[in-house]
């Protein structure tokens, strides 16, 4: 029974500050970044590899809500703070995948480029960067947008189709014609 009361009331503490927090409160802000970093930085150390991308992620977080906090609401503190770092965290893993999916090719425009074509052929990868920068800018603006939000930052076709207010199969297709266009339009250049 008192173990209740002290988990309610513990309950009860959370919901004050995150109502203070929201006022602007910045001690209250401060007792929740104490009381939070350290345990949030573990949770998702491991899942991001380092300590260092932990801290990137929840200090990312707390600046959000400090941000953010005239419209920040929320029912439970703690499950709303390890719910934005475990999200924030699978954004991080996502952006690194999309980049070490770039890397191959930027890769190899660099070492085919500097092998194989002749010095008049040869390119780097800020212009294999400029190449694909003006192949998007010939999308469709959605369809630009839906590849930029997935590609670029790394977001899953739901969050795209929530940003967008489109369905995430409507994200698919705008994807796939993006990557057709790049298939025919970047790769050819990229062995010349």
């Amino acid at each position: 029974m008192a173990f209740h009361k002290e988990r309610s009331a513990s309950h009860e503490s959370r919901h004050d500050l995150a109502a203070r927090i929201r006022a602007g409160d910045e001690s209250a802000f401060e007792v929740m970044f104490r009381a939070y970093y350290d345990p949030l930085c573990r949770s998702v150390a491991a899942y991001l590899g380092s300590r260092d991308a932990a801290e990137d992620a929840v200090q990312g977080v707390f600046a959000r809500i400090w941000e953010d906090r005239a419209r920040w609401v929320v029912s439970d503190l703690r499950h709303y703070l390890y719910a934005a770092v475990r999200r924030r965290s699978i954004s991080q893993v996502r952006r690194i995948a999309v980049r070490r999916r770039a890397a191959p090719l930027l890769i190899f425009a660099e070492t085919r480029g500097a092998s194989e074509a002749p010095p008049d052929a040869q390119f780097d990868a800020a212009e294999l960067w400029r190449r694909l920068q003006r192949v998007l800018n010939t999308l469709p603006p959605r369809t630009r947008a839906a590849f930029v939000l997935s590609r670029g930052e790394g977001l899953s076709y739901h969050e795209v189709a929530a940003r967008m207010a489109i369905s995430p199969k409507t994200v698919g297709v705008h994807i796939g014609r993006a990557l057709a266009v790049l298939r025919t339009t970047l790769l050819p250049s990229v062995g010349k």
